[in-house]
């Protein structure tokens, strides 16, 4: 047999056994450890029904899913250290079947000096916004389907590395008392997006650039309300692919600047609850005359029927638009996402949610590509209920 026969199946083997002997040596090693602080191991997973109305090409369609499944190791070594690891799986997870993704999203430890001052050092879910920290953790989540920027089970489809920064590798935080009031702050530092997913191109995993993405957020605190602006500045290399279109060096549509802007606001009492937020992406480069701008939008409004039984409405809108001109023609293109929804989520118990939702999605899109314009105008519904559980 061929050499490379082998080393397929023998990467097939690992595949297979490398994350149940992981989990497996850690256990032991967590239970066979005589410290007053061993490693504790839990997580939650969110199992979803959806019914896609028909859309565009797509009929109607029903299915089961496991929707995202996160599983954390934390160690606490004394009152100032501490780690974490965090596993993410999407969609029905299977490598062998080429279904969803696996993802290690976290793995950083904590320095802790006083309230005042946190760093993380390693890989992290930056501070972006309200959601951006914790739209993972979706038992305190009423939603089946987030709002779309953090949807991470639609990343397939939807941007959302484009919307909002998806991780970074060093983080400073923390707040300042001011009377009644606290000062938010966060200042993280990370790769850019242009990280090589190629084996042909070199060690994968690995920033391919000289740049970084820096950013943070500032905000204030008083009782129950809540507001923050936060930002991004990073260089990507998204519109690479576009150099081939118009027969152009690839260089002239690398490592265009794009700068990220946002805003939280929030508020919540014994019975209502209002949060929402704003990101708007900009890229721009004189040359070639490429603009492209990415806009999210949502606001929901919750009410609390009991301590259980939260009733919400919410609305987020998508608004993509990007040009590139050059002397062999124009790539033009206008789409728009807007979503209405409303839901309900019941807590079962401590540890178990019930969740519904329905969604009316209309999507618009209206495009121009070297002289073919292209135009839709479809809107579809989502059904869906979902069971969250924390173990």
């Amino acid at each position: 047999m061929k050499p490379t026969f082998h080393k397929q199946r023998a990467a097939k083997w690992l595949k297979a056994i490398g994350l149940p002997a992981i989990l497996f040596m850690s256990c032991v090693h967590a239970n066979a450890q005589g410290d007053a602080s061993p490693i504790k191991i839990f997580g939650y997973f969110q199992n979803s029904l959806q019914q896609w109305s028909a859309f565009e090409n797509l009929p109607k369609r029903n299915s089961f899913s496991l929707q995202q499944l996160n599983l954390f190791f934390q160690k606490d070594f004394d009152a100032n250290w501490s780690a974490f690891v965090n596993f993410e799986f999407l969609n029905n997870f299977s490598s062998s079947r080429q279904w969803g993704s696996g993802n290690l999203e976290e793995a950083w430890l904590k320095y802790r000096l006083n309230m005042r001052f946190n760093l993380k050092l390693g890989l992290l879910l930056p501070i972006f916004n309200d959601l951006n920290e914790i739209k993972n953790r979706t038992p305190i989540l009423p939603y089946v389907i987030r709002p779309l920027a953090y949807e991470t089970s639609f990343s397939e489809i939807i941007p959302t590395d484009l919307l909002t920064p998806v991780r970074a590798f060093v983080q400073a935080y923390g707040f300042f008392p001011a009377k009644e009031a606290k000062l938010d702050y966060a200042i993280f530092l990370g790769n850019s997006p242009n990280v090589n997913s190629n084996p042909d191109y070199g060690q994968t995993g690995i920033d391919t650039t000289a740049t970084f993405l820096v950013g943070g957020r500032f905000g204030i605190r008083l009782r129950e309300f809540k507001i923050g602006i936060s930002g991004t500045y990073d260089k990507d290399s998204i519109f690479e692919s576009f150099a081939d279109v118009f027969e152009f060096p690839r260089s002239d549509f690398s490592k265009i600047p794009k700068k990220r802007l946002g805003g939280d606001l929030s508020f919540e009492n014994t019975k209502f609850s209002f949060k929402s937020e704003i990101i708007k992406v900009d890229m721009k480069s004189d040359l070639h005359e490429l603009d492209a701008n990415l806009d999210f939008f949502y606001g929901t409004l919750g009410y609390f029927a009991t301590e259980r039984l939260f009733f919400y409405g919410t609305y987020w809108l998508m608004d993509q638009r990007l040009a590139v001109a050059a002397s062999s023609g124009a790539w033009k293109e206008n789409a728009d996402i807007s979503v209405s929804s409303f839901g309900f989520s019941y807590t079962l118990s401590d540890r178990i949610t019930l969740k519904a939702q329905y969604a009316y999605v209309n999507n618009i899109n209206e495009s121009e590509i070297l002289g073919q314009k292209y135009n839709t105008d479809d809107d579809f519904k989502i059904a869906s209920a979902a069971i969250s559980v924390f173990f």
